[in-house]
């Protein structure tokens, strides 16, 4: 059996996180794509929800970044160079 051959990915905290974040600007994205459709139309009280799902998108690639940062800082210092180079 093919089945007993594939290993199980579990997911570790940092994966978690990263992927949390990532739906978090798929989100914010599409509630700023309504907005702004919205806001063209002429509802000018969408302009206040536009600006607040772009600050959300904007702090949740910042959050991205810094746990990108935290995990190559936590590598073996040669580790990076290998992984940059399996791209």
């Amino acid at each position: 059996m093919q089945l007993q051959n594939i290993k199980i990915y579990k997911m570790n905290r940092y994966d978690k996180d990263m992927m949390h974040e990532r739906e978090l600007i798929y989100d914010a994205k599409g509630q700023l794509h309504k907005a702004d459709k919205a806001y063209k139309k002429g509802d000018k009280g969408k302009k206040q929800e536009m600006i607040r799902d772009r600050e959300l998108i904007y702090d949740a690639k910042t959050d991205i970044h810094k746990e990108d940062m935290a995990k190559k800082r936590s590598m073996h210092p040669g580790t990076h160079k290998i992984l940059k180079h399996m791209k």
